[in-house]
């Protein structure tokens, strides 16, 4: 891989926290419009997916974290029920996107600081045939059948929903909007973004949009909000990802795959001065410092892509590349598999499916295990052709960056 440039230099402090804790197992469930089960079985069956892949059996878990948004996805005293864990801790966090790193942090601190011995984190939703985000802005009606969840109108989006601003496409609309003011982009230059995830997800068999697109393709997909077209939002998917956090010292102890070691975690938000600016501006530097790395060492980068400005930003305030120059950067391969940051591997939240984010988590322990489920005949045993047509395992992949959406939380991790 070539060289990048960055001026984000580590910091001192928060280091003892580094690669003390692991990902020992990762489990998935359905990826589909319509899985024709509960969240609950769904949730049960991503998280015993996890547990075996760990080697482990539910008697060895005793901690589980969750998120979810409006009452959509299953407690951690159900599921715990569901698979016969006896719990010591346990909590749900009301949230979205932001939260896909910030609970794989909660789930190493349980260990970290000796109150757990093996955690599961998960995140589980119809998000399809049960409660679709994109639906809660007010007014909106459930589907049919739907028991009805919180209204989103509540809230903040009491202001907002009289005007029009009715769900998740069009408040990122406005972000977008800004951002092509203020320099200079273009809905052409969004196309690199859902170009380059629909590649990867061509050789992901879990991704729900695995179809080849072409410039084309996007520019005559019908627009949803502007400056958003069709293939600009991330899908509506009923899925379900978890994984198991364990101590360094018992991940070692655990043969059946390469420890997935969390070198550091952060979650939080805080003002910016402008739309354009996530939060990943303010994390950036403790992120990158407590893990002892810089962006030249990151190997796979995994950003939340709900809607293809987001990945632009990540990239900005993470420091890869300077303010404003984001939607340039993403031309020319940079962001393949073989380029200069490979981004989106398994297709992301706008090819693969949605899981809030989540499955960007556990689409990096893949990556950092040598392991990326693809079109290979050998991937199980870490085996890959690297022949991009069937391949999707990015080479040598050592460190990982995951950050959730707008920079509410981010992860580094490294392979074992």
């Amino acid at each position: 891989m070539t060289t990048r440039r960055t001026t984000v230099r580590p910091t001192t402090g928060g280091t003892k926290f580094r690669d003390k804790t692991a990902i020992v197992g990762i489990g998935y469930a359905a990826f589909t419009r319509d899985c024709g089960t509960t969240v609950l079985n769904q949730a049960s069956e991503a998280c015993l997916n996890a547990i075996h892949d760990a080697g482990l059996t539910p008697a060895d878990i005793d901690g589980i974290v969750m998120y979810e948004l409006a009452g959509d996805s299953a407690p951690p005293g159900a599921v715990a029920n569901s698979l016969g864990i006896r719990l010591k801790w346990g909590m749900n966090i009301n949230g979205g996107g932001n939260m896909s790193s910030f609970v794989v942090q909660l789930a190493a601190e349980a260990v970290y600081h000796g109150g757990c011995r093996n955690v599961i984190a998960f995140r589980a939703l119809n998000g399809r045939s049960g409660i679709r985000i994109g639906r809660l802005g007010g007014s909106q009606p459930n589907m049919p059948g739907q028991t009805r969840g919180p209204s989103l109108a509540a809230a903040g989006a009491q202001w907002t929903s009289p005007y029009g601003q009715a769900g998740p496409p069009s408040g990122f609309a406005l972000t977008a909007s800004r951002y092509f003011d203020l320099y200079g982009a273009k809905n052409l230059d969004f196309a690199d973004i859902a170009i380059n995830n629909r590649k990867n997800a061509e050789k992901n068999p879990r991704a729900i949009m695995r179809t080849p697109m072409t410039v084309e393709d996007h520019q005559n997909s019908r627009w949803i909000v502007y400056p958003f077209r069709l293939f600009d939002c991330c899908q509506e998917t009923d899925a379900a990802c978890a994984v198991v956090v364990t101590s360094a010292a018992r991940a070692k102890k655990m043969t059946k795959h390469a420890p997935i070691y969390i070198s550091s975690a952060v979650g939080g938000s805080a003002p910016t001065p402008d739309l354009t600016i996530t939060n990943a501006a303010n994390i950036r530097e403790q992120l990158l410092g407590e893990a002892g790395i810089t962006l030249k060492d990151v190997d796979v980068f995994e950003p939340y892509d709900c809607f293809a400005i987001m990945p632009i930003l990540l990239l900005e305030d993470m420091g890869f590349v300077k303010k404003g120059e984001g939607y340039k950067f993403v031309k020319g391969g940079r962001m393949s598999l073989d380029g200069e940051i490979p981004m989106s591997t398994h297709g992301g939240l706008l090819s693969e499916g949605y899981v809030h984010g989540f499955n960007n988590v556990t689409e990096l322990v893949q990556q950092m295990r040598g392991e990326a489920e693809d079109l290979c005949p050998g991937w199980r045993e870490g085996k890959h052709t690297y022949d991009r047509k069937l391949c999707r395992q990015v080479k040598n992949a050592e460190i990982g960056l995951n950050v959730s959406v707008s920079g509410g939380s981010a992860l580094v991790m490294r392979r074992g």
